[in-house]
């Protein structure tokens, strides 16, 4: 790989460097990031990443084969087989691209913009046994279809073994028009649903009437006379 503060460095090696850098901090932000990108912005952005690569990949092929180019230099000067090389570079970039482009940039975004939440969630399944290397306690959520986005972790075991698909989690964290950052989260019963429903309508009635909030109280008796 060209040293980006060579001297001889050109402009285009320079801008492709620092692209790529950039790409490899999203794709970090991805890979150790636990929020949920909704899947309408997870699957433009991913079809994006997609037409991207295959822009890229069509350039470097091209690349590869003018003789006196710098790629085909950097090729030919590699210790490695240029076949492996080229492989590696093939499946990399689709990786590198998808992940950084369709997660990494709408966590970043989604931790600049977002505020305290509760989000309801539909257990969809659970992960193949509760260990693993990257993610014990994982289950996945309705609502999110997409590799690598679609689950949460950390679940404890003894509520990881009781929960079923169907049940719903009252999750909390940090919601913004691009995702959800999951930070701890309770079974959902009836009682807590009332809870958080008259806890809404309290917030409701102060933003409106700008008075003192209802109790929860207060709140629960209103939502049962407009039953």
């Amino acid at each position: 790989m060209t040293n980006i503060f060579a001297p001889k460095t050109t402009r285009t090696q320079k801008v492709l460097g620092y692209f790529f850098m950039l790409l490899l901090a999203l794709m970090m932000i991805a890979v150790f990031s636990n929020t949920l990108v909704n899947d309408e912005i997870y699957e433009p952005l991913s079809l994006f990443a997609a037409v991207l690569s295959v822009v890229l990949l069509v350039a470097m092929f091209w690349g590869l084969k003018q003789k006196n180019s710098w790629l085909r230099v950097n090729l030919d000067n590699q210790p490695r087989s240029p076949v492996k090389v080229i492989l590696s570079v093939t499946i990399g970039i689709p990786i590198l691209l998808h992940f950084s482009l369709a997660k990494g940039l709408p966590v970043l975004l989604h931790i600049l913009l977002a505020d305290k939440a509760i989000m309801i969630a539909t257990i969809d399944d659970k992960r193949f046994g509760y260990y693993s290397r990257t993610c014990d306690g994982g289950l996945y959520l309705g609502g999110y279809s997409f590799w690598g986005n679609d689950y949460i972790c950390g679940i404890k075991k003894e509520d990881w073994d009781s929960y079923q698909s169907g049940d719903k989690l009252a999750l909390y964290g940090d919601k913004s028009i691009l995702g959800f950052t999951y930070q701890k989260y309770t079974l959902l019963t009836d009682e807590l649903l009332q809870q958080m429903i008259a806890q809404s309508a309290a917030l409701k009635a102060e933003a409106i009437t700008g008075k003192k909030p209802m109790s929860l109280e207060q709140a629960r008796k209103f939502i049962s006379q407009g039953q």
